[in-house]
C-alpha cells in the first residue's frame, strides 16, 4: 500500500466536490426537498476529500482490483481503461455507498434514499470518473507532480 498517490489526490479532489454537489444540493432540490446548502458544502470539502483520499488508499483500491482481478479476471497491465473498467467499477460501487453513510446519513439524508439512490450514486461515479475525472486525475498529477504511473 502507498499512501501517496498523486492521480487519486486529484480523482478524490474532484469526485468529493462533484458527487456532493450532484447528490447534496442538485438532486434534493430537484425532488423538492431541503438539500445540503453551498456554504456547507464547500467547508466540508476538505474532510470530503482528505476521507475519500484515505479511503480510496488504504482499503478501496486494494479491494476493488482484487474484487476486479477475481471476478472479471480483470488485469489492469493487459486490460485497456475504457468505458468498461471493472476496477472503477468496484471502487466506485463501494465508494458511492461508504461516502454516502459517512456524510449523507449523519447529515439528515433518509435512510431509504440512501438505499435506493445508491444505483444512481454509483452510475453517475462510475460514468464521471471513466469518462471525464480519471483523465483530468493523471493529467493533472503528471503536470503538477511530474506522476508517471508505469514508473515504479
Amino acid at each position: 500500500m502507498k499512501l501517496w498517490n498523486p492521480a487519486a489526490f486529484f480523482i478524490s479532489l474532484i469526485m468529493s466536490m462533484v458527487m456532493a454537489v450532484i447528490f447534496g444540493i442538485l438532486v434534493p432540490s430537484f425532488m423538492g426537498l431541503q438539500g445540503l446548502e453551498w456554504d456547507l458544502c464547500l467547508y466540508m470539502w476538505p474532510l470530503r476529500w482528505l476521507t475519500a483520499y484515505l479511503l480510496i488508499n488504504i482499503i478501496v483500491y486494494p479491494i476493488g482490483f482484487r474484487l476486479a482481478e477475481k471476478v472479471f479476471n480483470f488485469n489492469p497491465d493487459r486490460d485497456g481503461m475504457g468505458l468498461w473498467n471493472p476496477a472503477a467499477f468496484f471502487i466506485s460501487l463501494i465508494m458511492s455507498f461508504v461516502m454516502a453513510a459517512i456524510f449523507g446519513l449523519p447529515m439528515g439524508l433518509p435512510a431509504d434514499m440512501f438505499f435506493y439512490l445508491w444505483p444512481l450514486r454509483w452510475a453517475t461515479a462510475y460514468l464521471l470518473i471513466n469518462i471525464i475525472v480519471y483523465p483530468i486525475g493523471f493529467w493533472l498529477a503528471k503536470k503538477v507532480f511530474g506522476f508517471d504511473p508505469m514508473a515504479n
